[in-house]
């Protein structure tokens, strides 16, 4: 594709290396270990526009989340074969060449692997990149230490990889038949409309959530998945269906909150390892934000005392008709405490609040710091209703008591709701459902 066509600058850099090992000339080893590392992430910040890189979901695993699968895979033992359908550069498939033995001589060992990796992905400079990187970690895995003088022992390096190709990786899921094996996955996350999201939705959806869907499809029973997805899969409310058309499939059989995918993408991801299951009559019901524990942890929540909902207006399209009221927008609220009335005001004709009411913004990043709440709320005193803007979540006492907003205070600025709400939702839009959730434990 054409914004991806600039990749191909690297893609002769790996093929003149290889060229020099196929020579016998010397090539530096720091070199090879480069380009089965970071250099093929940091050549793609370099050459492929950020604009097209967000427009098809082109972001390469770093090297810590591609460490995390390899252990998982070597952990579990080697498959018969492994499938990335968007395989980018080859380092989802690099990690799980490391679960893979190595034979006697160097082309044994590139026969066996060409036969059991397999890649997709619709950009042919990737394609390239990736066979060329498999190449070189074959030897690395054979000791090559880039300064041997003598010919490389394989007379045809476009012989090897064959199953690493240039294809529509959704495209290709939605065959029928099944893959016996292990597919790993970091799909693009831009968000696209597609009919293959219907058994979920018929609004636009995550691109990651079409390609585990056809991937947990595409898999024969018995088969397994890992997968790097983005959180919102994993807590988003409007994900809830699409958890459970997954878990009709898979059986989970871990999910590691991981964090932020790198310093380059501002999104948090969560790691999913699964096995296909059709046949198993006991399904999973859990929520994909529980703990795993055993034991049914009973608790009252937020929603006991409160009623949570969206604030009303949507400032740049509602219009300025009805009576004026005092409008509550976050860019004007303190961090936390109280207020009595905002100091803004709109006409509104819909839907306004009676304080006492604490007002949360929707936006929240996971905690950094043992001393910085993830979540503070500001209440609202005053004696008039309040026009609220949609970017705040409102949270009005059951019981219209002072004391029990002031309560609900202490709890949304606990170190426990912190580390509760980073196992239940680490994307950046707090939902009105995960607030509703939070532990009363006062």
């Amino acid at each position: 594709m054409a914004g991806a066509h600039s990749y191909g600058e690297y893609t002769t850099h790996l093929r003149e290396l290889t060229a020099d090992v196929a020579s016998g000339r010397s090539v530096l080893h720091h070199r090879l270990l480069a380009s089965v590392d970071g250099e093929a992430s940091e050549q793609l910040r370099r050459l492929v526009p950020l604009d097209y890189r967000r427009q098809v979901g082109a972001f390469f695993t770093p090297a810590p989340l591609k460490q995390r699968v390899s252990d998982l895979l070597r952990s579990r033992g080697s498959s018969e074969r492994y499938l990335d359908p968007t395989c980018g550069s080859g380092d989802l498939l690099l990690a799980a060449s490391h679960a893979l033995p190595i034979r006697e001589s160097l082309k044994e060992t590139l026969e066996e692997w060409t036969y059991r990796l397999h890649g997709w992905d619709i950009n042919s400079e990737f394609v390239e990149a990736a066979r060329h990187r498999l190449f070189i970690a074959a030897l690395l895995r054979h000791g090559w230490d880039g300064q041997k003088r003598k010919r490389w022992p394989v007379a045809d390096i476009s012989a090897y990889f064959t199953n690493v190709v240039t294809k529509d990786g959704l495209e290709a899921l939605k065959e029928q038949e099944a893959f016996v094996g292990h597919i790993v996955l970091n799909p693009p996350f831009h968000v696209v409309s597609s009919p293959l999201s219907r058994p979920w939705t018929t609004r636009p959806t995550s691109a990651a959530a079409l390609f585990t869907h056809q991937a947990a499809h595409h898999l024969a029973d018995g088969s397994y998945l890992t997968a790097i997805l983005p959180d919102v899969l994993r807590s988003g409310s409007r994900y809830s269906s699409w958890r459970t058309q997954v878990d009709k499939i898979l059986r989970r059989c871990s999910l590691d909150t991981y964090g932020q995918f790198d310093e380059h993408a501002d999104v948090d991801v969560f790691l999913l390892d699964a096995k296909v299951t059709r046949q198993n009559p006991f399904q999973t019901s859990s929520e994909w934000w529980d703990s795993g524990d055993s034991a049914e942890v009973s608790f009252r929540s937020v929603n006991d005392f409160f009623s949570v909902r969206v604030g009303t207006v949507v400032d740049n399209r509602d219009p300025l008709d009805g009576p004026e009221y005092p409008f509550a927008r976050a860019r004007d609220l303190p961090s936390s405490g109280e207020i009595s009335t905002p100091t803004r005001r709109r006409k509104f004709s819909r839907r306004v609040f009676e304080p006492p009411f604490v007002l949360v913004r929707r936006t929240s990043r996971p905690s950094t710091s043992q001393n910085q709440p993830r979540l503070s709320g500001v209440l609202v005193t005053g004696d008039g209703p309040v026009a609220v803007d949609n970017h705040l979540i409102v949270a009005s006492p059951r019981d219209g008591s002072l004391k029990s907003c002031r309560t609900l205070l202490e709890v949304l600025s606990s170190r426990t709701t912190s580390e509760w709400l980073d196992n239940r939702i680490r994307c950046r839009h707090l939902t009105v459902g995960a607030v509703r959730e939070i532990p009363w434990l006062v």
